[in-house]
């Protein structure tokens, strides 16, 4: 296997990421009106700014929910996500659209199965397949919900994990570690990094995110993201969210995000 596929194979999309696709429990919305909104910034290797994620967290019924859209630096969105929990934290219905080349992919209920699918481009076929469910896999930014519900008994030894990677249609089987813990601007950090469960797993790239150890929240991501360059590969990403900047906004926030085109064509290296 080359390791252009082992890259997107650990392209994870957390970027809340996690948030993305990444709030903690005590940091989402306390009523069925309440939409918290958090946001992210995307740094390549040189520390120039790739793209802004912006976060609104929320309940779409019963059904705990989040809209992302992803900015470019001048402010323009050029890809939206939707995530609707439909009674799995750790395994959401999710949809990502690409505008600059009308890339898609999620996973939706259809036929009472659930179903992952993937368009390369906007004139592509789209790729279907049946989501095997047993066991129930990690989908998406539904790993940030594995790492609350776990947060207890995590260890530097381990868990392995199925998580879905859409490209493939499928999942790969992953093992998230607790690291060292760390101070990250000024706050005291726990830290986590899944990477593929194999034998050469030490050598292929690997996702690091670090939570507040008080709070439970997102303070950062680093390593392959959901979205794709220019040339069509996953970014390789540093994501730093700051809770300080997290808010509670208006309904017609979230309306307008919603209803916003995807018209940023910028140049992602």
């Amino acid at each position: 296997m080359t390791m252009p596929l082992h890259r997107r194979a650990c392209a994870l999309g957390l970027t809340l990421s996690l948030g993305a696709t990444a709030v903690a429990a005590s940091a989402s919305p306390t009523g069925s009106d309440a939409i918290r909104y958090v946001e992210g910034k995307a740094y390549a290797s040189d520390g120039h700014v790739m793209y802004t994620e912006s976060h609104w967290i929320y309940d779409d019924g019963d059904d705990p929910s989040r809209l992302v859209l992803y900015r470019c630096p001048d402010g323009k969105p050029f890809a939206r996500k939707t995530l609707h929990d439909d009674g799995g934290a750790q395994a959401p219905d999710f949809t990502l659209d690409d505008g600059r080349t009308g890339y898609r992919e999620g996973v939706r209920n259809a036929g009472g199965k659930r179903e992952v699918f993937v368009r390369d481009s906007t004139n592509a076929r789209e790729r279907t397949a049946t989501l095997d469910t047993s066991p129930m896999p990690v989908i998406d930014a539904g790993f940030d919900a594995y790492i609350r519900v776990h947060w207890d008994t995590l260890s530097k030894d381990g868990d392995t994990l199925p998580f879905l990677v859409p490209s493939r249609l499928g999942t790969l089987s992953f093992r998230v570690k607790r690291q060292a813990d760390a101070q990250i601007e000024g706050r005291a950090a726990r830290q986590y990094r899944l990477s593929l469960d194999s034998m050469i797993g030490f050598a292929l790239p690997h996702l690091d995110v670090a939570y507040d150890a008080k709070t439970h929240e997102l303070l950062s991501f680093d390593g392959i993201a959901n979205i794709r360059s220019s040339s069509g590969k996953n970014v390789s990403a540093k994501i730093l969210f700051d809770p300080s900047k997290n808010k509670d906004v208006a309904r017609a926030d979230l309306d307008a995000a919603t209803k916003e085109p995807l018209g940023g064509q910028c140049k992602i290296p």
